[in-house]
């Protein structure tokens, strides 16, 4: 039962499988019908018909019978041909020969688009035949009138053209025999011939007209302008020379010369209708020519600077060295009086040799403004060199200056900040005074004998001589670290001594109540009467803060409010 069931689900595929196939076949038969159908009512017949109407003899007969042929080739054979496989592509695919019919089909297809490419090609050969034809029926007319124009114009100004006058004429005459050869061409059907001379007739006289607006310029420029500026630039240069001025490396004769040369050239060029090299050329003539003036204006800039320079560059050099006297007279302060490094000294010594160097070196360039022997240009470029070496000598020397001015500072920042201690150790002598304490313990004694020791040995480091700062600054950062010390435990001690006595006196009120208190209180008061304040304190506060608990904290706000 399943066999039967599974064998008609086959043979229900097979069918829908050959009617999908058929009518997909069926399909593209359609669509290759229309395109033969399109191709054969093509109107080729009609276009090339066209042609009857121009000169049926030489290329245009050729082409025509060409073009009928193979029109006649696709209507009598190929769409013909292409009828039957479509026949035969729709019988196989009745019979179910799918393979077969597809092959067909595709064979088909191809030979329809050879057949649509060759329609195309003869319309479009066609077309250019044609529109040759009435592209230089329309063309030649303007060709002609610029051949009278081009012809009139060189017999107007035949004089401004020179030697290229009968170049000139003999290519206008060259043209008009073109003309007769474009007849011969159009009489004999030769349509696209006569195209190619109508195009090259185009071209060979917008050349002529252009050369005759630019020769009479060019010309110009070459036999007047140019001459006048070749002399004009001899003659500045000659007496520039006579000045003093050195300029045998610019070459000025040598290049005019070879400028000479290729004017002539050039104008050879013109005479040959070489016009476009010949312009080119005169261009590169021209850009030379005018190096060669700006060169000679620089050499005269660069004297007139030079000069200016020259009187800079001496001023400065005697600055700087009466700069350089003052720094060696304050190295030698500076030696004397403080501890002077190897290498800071080196420093000055170099300056030395350079400022020496630059010295000669200036001397050699103002001999060599004497000798005339070397172009201002390049002696100028020189004055600049030393110039910028100048300046960075200036820099070092104010550098060096900085540092010799930055010891003194450094001395002078030391002694400020030494009195400025001092002046702490007076003001914690004053309040211990104003204090009216009975005395100080034995260790502040000690702390501020260490302090004052500290301060006398950086006043005695300060005057040595030579100074050196560096040891001078790291005794004196010590000596800050005790003044400071010393001011905080002055401070700390008179606050002790307020908050003790207040402290006994708040703890008299129970000395007649409590009799350990009232011990405690004269033991207080005896540590307070040896200076031992910090003890007093323990003692006293130990006492009261039995009986009467959070009074010390209560005293001492009311201490630190009123201090």
């Amino acid at each position: 039962m399943e066999f039967i069931i599974a064998l008609i689900i086959l043979i229900i595929g097979l069918v829908v499988y050959g009617m999908f196939s058929r009518k997909k076949i069926y399909q593209e038969i359609d669509r290759l019908e229309t395109i033969k159908v399109e191709l054969a009512n093509t109107p080729v017949a009609e276009e090339i018909s066209k042609v009857k109407e121009l000169n049926m003899t030489g290329q245009t007969e050729e082409l025509f019978e060409r073009w009928r042929e193979q029109w006649d080739e696709i209507i009598s054979t190929n769409l013909p041909k292409i009828d039957k496989e479509l026949f035969e592509t729709e019988e196989a695919a009745d019979k179910y020969r799918f393979k077969k019919a597809k092959q067909l089909s595709i064979h088909i297809d191809q030979a329809l688009e050879q057949t649509k490419i060759d329609i195309e090609n003869i319309l479009t050969e066609l077309q250019n035949l044609i529109g040759s034809e009435q592209d230089n029926r329309y063309d030649i007319e303007e060709l002609n009138q610029l051949h009278r124009h081009v012809k009139k114009k060189l017999l107007a100004h035949r004089y401004s053209y020179g030697n290229a006058e009968k170049t000139l004429e003999y290519a206008i005459n060259t043209s008009k025999e073109q003309f007769k050869k474009y007849e011969e061409e159009t009489i004999n059907g030769n349509y696209l011939q006569a195209r190619e001379i109508v195009l090259q007739l185009k071209t060979d006289l917008t050349a002529i007209d252009s050369y005759l607006e630019q020769i009479p310029k060019v010309l110009v420029e070459c036999q007047t302008t140019l001459p006048v500026q070749f002399n004009e630039l001899l003659e500045g240069f000659r007496e520039m020379s006579e000045q003093g001025y050195v300029l045998d490396h610019l070459q000025v004769e040598e290049t005019v010369e070879l400028l000479k040369q290729e004017t002539a050239e050039i104008i050879a060029d013109i005479e040959e209708l070489y016009v476009e090299e010949a312009i080119t050329k005169l261009d590169d003539v021209n850009e030379r020519l005018e190096q060669l003036y700006d060169s000679l204006e620089h050499e005269v800039f660069s004297y007139h600077k030079m000069n200016r320079e020259s009187h800079t560059v001496s001023n400065f050099l005697r600055m700087l060295q009466e700069r350089n006297r003052e720094l060696r007279e304050e190295t030698l302060f500076v030696q004397q009086s403080y501890h002077f490094k190897e290498r800071d000294l080196d420093v000055y010594y170099k300056m030395d040799r350079e400022l020496k160097r630059l010295t000669n070196l200036y001397y050699n360039i103002s001999d060599k403004v004497a000798e005339h022997n070397l172009a201002y240009s390049v002696i100028q470029e020189e004055l600049e060199d030393v110039s910028k070496q100048l300046n960075q000598l200036k820099e070092s020397q104010e550098s060096y200056s900085d540092m010799l001015q930055a010891l003194r500072k450094d001395e002078l920042a030391a002694k400020d900040k030494i009195e400025e201690l001092k002046s702490q150790l007076i003001e914690a002598r004053r309040l211990i005074q104003k204090s009216n304490l009975p005395g100080v313990p034995e260790e502040y004694k000690v702390q501020l004998e260490k302090t004052v020791h500290i301060l006398n040995e950086v006043t005695a480091k300060l005057k040595e001589k030579p100074l050196n700062i560096r040891a001078v600054q790291s005794l004196l950062e010590d000596a800050v670290g005790f003044v400071q010390d010393t001011f905080d435990e002055t401070e700390a001690m008179l606050e002790e001594a307020r908050l003790v006595e207040r402290v006994i006196q708040y703890g008299n009120r129970y000395r007649s109540t409590h009799h350990g208190i009232a011990q405690s209180l004269e033991e207080a008061e005896e540590a307070f009467r040896h200076y031992e304040y910090k003890e007093a304190l323990k003692q006293a506060s130990a006492a009261i803060e039995q009986v009467d608990p959070g009074a010390l904290d209560r005293i001492q706000r009311i201490v630190s409010s009123q201090s």
